[in-house]
């Protein structure tokens, strides 16, 4: 067991953009009509419906993620039983461990907040106390999410590690696991910032939905990536 190793953020970063390009080249087919779902529910946002068609778009990118997640632990793969698992079961697992490790940031989130409301008493807080209470909660949430989440890439090879198991093969890594999707994410975030500005706010949606399932393979694709070099570095675990 080498406990000492170190994921290479800025190489495991390269790693991850490669083979987000190969996930994309490989399955064109499969990234333009996730990209064209994407556009639809962006459009119908402000709608109605939009709620329960966010809802539905969020739910068929688990198998997006999971063929991430085979692309690179396992080589080539396609959308089918080796990666998807016989029924719905490693879907529905993939989808209950990402609600957990969602629950479990949340409510961690609770802690810093219940702490500055207990020390500021009923004095109302300032902007700057504002932006260091969120600033405090969005790194508290990214630091609970950050281990257990190894455990996602691990479904895909039909035998998920335990939450434990998950807990101890990030250690000594969680700046690294914390860092990389925050990365990720900082350009989109920026693009759709960007976005909002200069065109209408429904367009700006379907800009939005069209980037996330870039950023879904993007942070699979990392995950991946580091769950494959602390498995090597740990292969008792």
């Amino acid at each position: 067991m080498d406990s000492n190793y170190k994921i290479p953020l800025l190489d495991s970063l390269k790693w991850s953009f490669q083979w987000a390009v190969a996930v994309v080249l490989r399955h064109q087919k499969t990234t333009a009509a996730y990209a064209a779902a994407g556009v639809v529910a962006g459009l119908l946002a402000s709608s109605g419906l939009g709620g329960l068609l966010m809802l539905l778009y969020s739910l068929a990118s688990i198998p997006l993620a999971l063929l991430t997640h085979a692309e690179v632990l396992r080589g080539p793969s396609a959308l089918d039983a080796q990666t998807l698992g016989q029924g719905p079961g490693r879907m529905v697992g993939y989808l209950i461990d990402t609600i957990l490790i969602g629950f479990a940031a949340g409510l961690s989130a609770l802690v810093p907040i219940f702490a500055i409301a207990a020390l500021s008493g009923s004095a109302s807080l300032g902007s700057g106390a504002d932006l260091v209470l969120a600033l405090l909660v969005v790194t508290v949430v990214a630091v609970v999410a950050s281990r257990p989440a190894l455990r996602l890439p691990s479904r895909v090879l039909g035998d998920p590690i335990s939450w434990s198991q998950a807990w101890r093969l990030g250690r000594g890594n969680t700046l690294a696991l914390v860092l990389g999707p925050f990365l990720i994410s900082v350009p989109v975030l920026i693009v759709e910032q960007i976005v909002q500005v200069l065109v209408p706010e429904t367009l700006a949606d379907v800009v939005s939905m069209v980037l996330l399932p870039a950023q879904i393979v993007l942070t699979c694709a990392f995950l991946s990536v580091a769950y494959g070099q602390l498995r090597r570095a740990n292969p008792e675990l």
